[in-house]
C-alpha cells in the first residue's frame, strides 16, 4: 500500500472508532489480526492495512500478542489516524496506541505517554531506538506541497521530485500522465502552464479516488484508488480481493473464545458494579444506623433549629467539636 491508500483507510475505517477491543492474534511472521466484534483489522507489516471478511486459524498466543490483549482489554477505540501523510497508523484506545509502522518492513508498538510499553521487532538508528520503555518518536516526515518541491528541485527529474508529494508512485505517474507531462523532464525546465498542469492534475485526482482492481486473465494483479477493470464500495474489499483468501479457514473455536471474551467482559462490568453497589449499601447502613443510634440528640437538635435558629446548633458544635457550615447550614457529626 502506498501513502495516499494509508490516507484513505484511514477515513475508511473511521466506523470502528468508539468500538471496544476484542481481540489480538500474531498470525505468523509480521502479520496480524485486530478485532472489534465483526470487524476484522488484517495487519501486514510492510504491506497492507485494512478491513478483512477473511479470517484464517491463529497459532498459539506469543509472548507479543499476550502483551497487546493485556494492555488493550477493555479498552475503546478512541481514535484511529495516519500520521501526517507517512505510511503509519495509529490507534488510540483510551490513552494506549497500537501504532502501525508500515513502511519497510515495518513494525508494530504499544505506546503510553511517549513512551514504548511493547514492541514487536526491536530496533536502534543513530536517533531513534525502538525498545521496550524507551521513549517513542516518529520518524521524520519529508512530505513537501507541490509548490516546496518545484522549488527545492529544480535540477531533478519531475518525477522522481514528485517522490516528495508522499502519495506513491503509481499516483505520481497517473498525475504526469494525464497532464502530458515527461517524467523524465527536469523541474526547471518546466513551463507555468505544465507545473498548472500538475497542480490540476493532482487535485482531479484527490477528488476522484475511487478503489478498483485489474486482472491477467481471472487473476487480480494490480489494486489502485484510480479505479481499474473492477471497482469497488472500499479499498478494504478491493484489497481482499486482490490478496485473497487465506489458505486455512478459521476454526469455530475462536469464534467460541471471542464469545467467551465479550461474555468475560461483561462478566467483569457487572461484578464491578455489583461491588460498587454493595459499597453503596454498606455505606447507607452505617448512616442509618448511626442516625438511629442518635435519634434522640438529632430531634433536639432540630427543635432547637425552629425554635431558636443557628445560634444554639453553633454553641453545641463548638463545644462537641463538630463542623458547621454555617453558610449552607451544614452539620457534619462525629461519631
Amino acid at each position: 500500500m502506498a501513502n495516499l491508500e494509508y490516507s484513505f483507510m484511514a477515513r475508511e475505517l473511521q466506523p470502528i472508532v468508539h468500538k471496544f477491543f476484542d481481540q489480538f492474534y500474531e498470525l505468523d511472521d509480521g502479520r496480524f489480526r485486530l478485532k472489534f466484534g465483526r470487524d476484522i483489522i488484517i495487519i501486514e507489516l510492510g504491506t497492507r492495512f485494512h478491513k478483512t471478511k477473511y479470517v484464517e486459524n491463529a497459532p498459539p498466543a506469543t509472548a507479543f500478542a499476550m502483551k497487546v490483549r493485556k494492555e488493550l482489554k477493555g479498552k475503546r477505540l478512541t481514535e484511529l489516524s495516519q500520521h501526517g501523510s507517512d505510511r503509519i497508523m495509529v490507534l488510540d484506545f483510551e490513552g494506549t496506541q497500537l501504532i502501525a509502522e508500515m513502511f519497510g518492513n515495518g513494525n508494530l508498538l504499544l505506546v503510553r505517554e511517549g513512551k514504548i510499553i511493547a514492541v514487536y521487532s526491536k530496533k536502534r538508528w543513530k536517533d531513534r531506538a525502538l525498545i521496550s520503555k524507551a521513549e517513542y518518536f516518529f520518524p521524520p516526515s519529508s512530505t513537501k506541497t507541490l509548490e516546496e518541491i518545484f522549488e527545492d528541485n529544480p535540477a531533478s527529474a519531475v518525477g522522481a521530485a514528485l517522490r516528495d508529494l508522499d502519495i506513491g508512485m503509481t499516483y505520481v505517474r497517473t498525475i504526469l500522465k494525464a497532464a502530458k507531462v515527461k517524467d523524465s523532464k527536469n523541474v526547471d525546465s518546466l513551463s507555468d502552464s505544465e507545473k498548472a498542469a500538475i497542480s490540476e492534475s493532482l487535485n482531479g485526482l484527490l477528488s476522484r479516488l475511487k478503489p478498483g482492481v485489474s486482472y491477467d486473465g481471472d487473476s487480480p494483479n494490480s489494486f489502485s484508488l484510480c479505479g481499474g477493470e473492477k471497482e469497488f464500495p472500499t479499498l478494504s474489499e478491493a484489497l481482499d480481493e486482490y490478496f485473497g483468501a487465506p489458505e486455512f479457514v478459521q476454526e469455530e473455536a475462536e469464534e467460541k473464545e471471542s464469545n467467551s471474551a465479550r461474555l468475560e467482559r461483561l462478566k467483569e462490568s457487572q461484578q464491578k458494579r455489583l461491588d460498587e453497589l454493595t459499597e453503596e449499601e454498606e455505606e447507607a447502613k452505617k448512616c442509618a444506623d448511626f442516625i438511629y443510634s442518635h435519634y434522640e440528640d438529632f430531634e433536639a437538635l432540630l427543635q432547637a433549629y425552629r425554635k431558636q435558629g443557628i445560634k444554639p446548633i453553633e454553641e453545641l458544635a463548638e463545644k462537641r467539636g463538630w463542623k458547621l457550615n454555617v453558610r449552607e447550614k451544614v452539620l457534619e457529626i462525629s461519631a
